[in-house]
C-alpha cells in the first residue's frame, strides 16, 4: 500500500533520525505532530522475533513502555512503533526488546537518542487523544491559572472524646479549568471534535512554564463568541480532571495522520493503493 506522490509538490524536508549503535533501532522525528516513528529490524536474527517492545527512558531515567509497541508485532523480524507521548525540549533513549513466539524476552538493543522540539508560542499546548491521535492539536491556552487537590478524609465523633477520629487515603490528583482560544471556523471545528472524542488527553507544553506533563480527563465546557457577530473567534472553558496514565499493554499501533480512513480519501481502493508502488511499511513509517 502507497501513497501518490504529486511531482510538482516541494521536497519534504528530510527526516531527523538517530540509529542505535548496533543497528537495530532507527528513531525518526516526526515535528508534524511532536512524536516519533520506531523502527525495529531484527530480520538478520536468527530466528527472527514475532512481536517487539518498545520502551523509552526519559528524564526520570526510568523504562517507560510506548503505547501500540507493548507488544508490536514484527513480520520478517522488523517492528514498527509510534510514540506520541514523549517528553518535549529534552532527551530520550529509545529501546527495542525481542519476544520469541514463546514469550521469551531478549536483551534489549542498544538505544537510540533524540529530542523532540517544544511547541512554539502562542499555540504551545499540545493536546493529545491517547485512543486518537489524529485529533491532537496544538492550542492557545489563555488561562490556566489554578489545580485543585481535593483530600479524602472521613471524621468520626466519639462520645466523651475532644478530639474526633479522622481517617485519611490519597490525596486526590488535581483537577481545574483551562481557557482556550480557537480563532478560525476550522479550529473551532477540530478542538470540538477532540473534546467530544471521550479520550484521555495527554497536555504537553514548554518546561518554562513549570505545567509537567500530564494526563486529563475533559469535563463540561463552555463556548464564547470573542468578538462581533461574524468573528470566528471563540473563548472555551474546559473543565480538566487528572487521571493516570491508561494502560499500554496490547495496545493497538496508532499513527496519527496515517488511519485508513485518511488513506481512504484519496485511495478508495486497493488498486489505488497499490498502483502507487509503495509498500505498506514505507507508508506506515512515512518513507
Amino acid at each position: 500500500m502507497g501513497i501518490v506522490i504529486d511531482p510538482s509538490a516541494p521536497l519534504p524536508t528530510p527526516p531527523v533520525e538517530s540509529v542505535s549503535p548496533d543497528g537495530i533501532l532507527t528513531v525518526r522525528r516526526d515535528d508534524a505532530w511532536g512524536g516519533v516513528y520506531l523502527i525495529a529490524d531484527y530480520s538478520a536474527a536468527v530466528p527472527p522475533p514475532q512481536r517487539v517492545r518498545f520502551v523509552r527512558v526519559g528524564s526520570d531515567g526510568a523504562e517507560t513502555p510506548v503505547r501500540g509497541g507493548d507488544l508490536a508485532w514484527a513480520p520478517g523480524g522488523v517492528a514498527v512503533g509510534y510514540d506520541h507521548e514523549a517528553e518535549l525540549g529534552v532527551s530520550s533513549a529509545w529501546y527495542a526488546y525481542p519476544v520469541s513466539a514463546a514469550g521469551v524476552v531478549g536483551a534489549r538493543s542498544e538505544g537510540s537518542g533524540m529530542a523532540i522540539p517544544e511547541p512554539d508560542t502562542p499555540r504551545d499546548v499540545w493536546l493529545k487523544p491517547i485512543s486518537d491521535p489524529g485529533l491532537s492539536l496544538r492550542v492557545i491556552v489563555t488561562s490556566w491559572p489554578s489545580l485543585d487537590y481535593a483530600e479524602r478524609q472521613e471524621r468520626f465523633d466519639v462520645l466523651g472524646a475532644a478530639a474526633p477520629v479522622m481517617s485519611v487515603d490519597e490525596w486526590s490528583l488535581a483537577s481545574g479549568q483551562m481557557t482556550l482560544l480557537t480563532e478560525t471556523l476550522e479550529e473551532r471545528e477540530a478542538l470540538l471534535e477532540l473534546l467530544r472524542s471521550r479520550s484521555v488527553l495527554l497536555a504537553q507544553t514548554r518546561h518554562a512554564y513549570g505545567r509537567p506533563d500530564a494526563y486529563w480527563l475533559p469535563g463540561g465546557f463552555s463556548e464564547e463568541m470573542v468578538g462581533r457577530a461574524g468573528d470566528p473567534g471563540r473563548q472555551w472553558t474546559v473543565a480538566m480532571t487528572q487521571v493516570e496514565r491508561p494502560p499500554t499493554v496490547d495496545t493497538p499501533l496508532r499513527i496519527p495522520g496515517r488511519t485508513y480512513a485518511d488513506s481512504t480519501v484519496l485511495w478508495p481502493t486497493y488498486a489505488d493503493r497499490t498502483a502507487t508502488g509503495q509498500t505498506y511499511q514505507d507508508v506506515t513509517v512515512g518513507g
